[in-house]
């Protein structure tokens, strides 16, 4: 009798421990929904930041290095300053077309690739191929005579 009269009690508290409103349940849908935009705002402003720190840090240390190697530069040049190997954007655009009629010629491309050699089978290689002529020649005369004809299909009209 202790028993059931224990194992109705549960059930009876529990119960009422459980139960809750609609509204309970969209205020925590909705409080996980803003924690879980909170914690992702969190985590890509911090991943931003690592980002940044980072990029000031390369620039700095290539302004120390494009320093250091500029000042090697001057002193091998004996005082003169060194030209940059590397072109101008200026250099690099190709000039504006002109209505009209061309007077000159564009200069040819100063990107020279050279090209692959080509590759050849050499004469004495040969790929053979076992075939029956005779069932061949007449599976082809068939294939070519079936593809000339047009097949025509009566069907009923309603």
């Amino acid at each position: 009798m202790k028993t059931i009269f224990s194992f109705f009690a549960t059930i009876l508290f529990t119960a009422n421990a459980f139960t809750q409103t609609s509204a309970e349940l969209t205020c925590r849908a909705q409080a996980k929904e803003i924690a879980v935009q909170t914690y992702a705002t969190c985590i890509t402003e911090a991943r931003n930041n690592q980002v940044e720190e980072i990029r000031k840090n390369y620039q700095k240390e290539l302004s120390d290095l494009k320093a250091k190697y500029d000042k090697e530069l001057k002193k091998m040049g004996g005082g003169k300053k060194a030209k940059n190997t590397a072109p101008t954007v200026r250099e690099v655009q190709a000039p504006r077309p002109v209505k009209g009629i061309a007077k000159e010629l564009p200069g040819k491309s100063s990107v020279s690739a050279e090209a692959a050699p080509i590759q050849s089978v050499s004469p004495g290689t040969k790929v053979v191929v076992a075939v029956d002529s005779s069932d061949a020649s007449h599976q082809l005369e068939k294939e070519a005579s079936d593809a000339d004809q047009v097949e025509i299909i009566d069907m009923p009209t309603e």
